[in-house]
C-alpha cells in the first residue's frame, strides 16, 4: 500500500483516538485550589491513549512501515500534546515546552519500535 494515503489515515485515527482519550479543556484543575498543580489527565487516559497508539503504530507498521507509523502517529500526538498543553491556563502549563521534551524522544522510540514489529509481522506473515 502507498504510504501518502495510510500516512493521513493514521493520523486522522490519531487525532479521533486523542480526542476520545483526552478531556478537550486541559485548563480544568482537578483541586479544589486553583493554585496547586495538578494534571488533568488521569492514568485511565493516559493507559487508553498509549494502547491505542500502540495499536495504529502496529497497523501503520503492518501496511506501510515505521516511517508510516512515525508521520501518522508520533507526528500528530507530539503536535496535539503540544496544542493542548500550550492553551491550557492553569498553574505550570508554560511548562509545555519541557512536557515536550519528555514526551516526544519515548513516544517516537515506541511507535518506531511497534511499527517495526508490524513490519516483521507483515513480512512473516503465513501465505493464505
Amino acid at each position: 500500500m502507498k504510504r501518502a494515503p495510510v500516512v493521513v489515515l493514521l493520523a486522522a485515527a490519531t487525532v479521533v483516538l486523542w480526542l476520545v482519550a483526552f478531556p478537550a479543556d486541559w485548563s480544568s484543575v482537578p483541586t479544589a485550589d486553583p493554585q496547586t498543580y495538578a494534571s488533568p489527565l488521569t492514568a485511565r487516559q493516559c493507559a487508553v491513549a498509549v494502547a491505542g497508539l500502540a495499536a495504529l503504530a502496529f497497523v501503520g507498521g503492518y501496511l506501510s512501515g515505521p516511517v508510516a507509523a512515525l508521520l501518522g502517529v508520533a507526528v500528530p500526538a507530539v503536535a496535539l500534546f503540544l496544542w493542548f498543553s500550550a492553551t491550557a491556563e492553569v498553574i505550570g502549563a508554560n511548562l509545555w515546552v519541557v512536557g515536550a521534551l519528555f514526551l516526544a524522544p519515548p513516544l517516537c522510540a515506541g511507535v518506531a519500535l511497534v511499527a517495526a514489529l508490524g513490519a516483521v509481522a507483515r513480512r512473516h506473515r503465513t501465505p493464505a
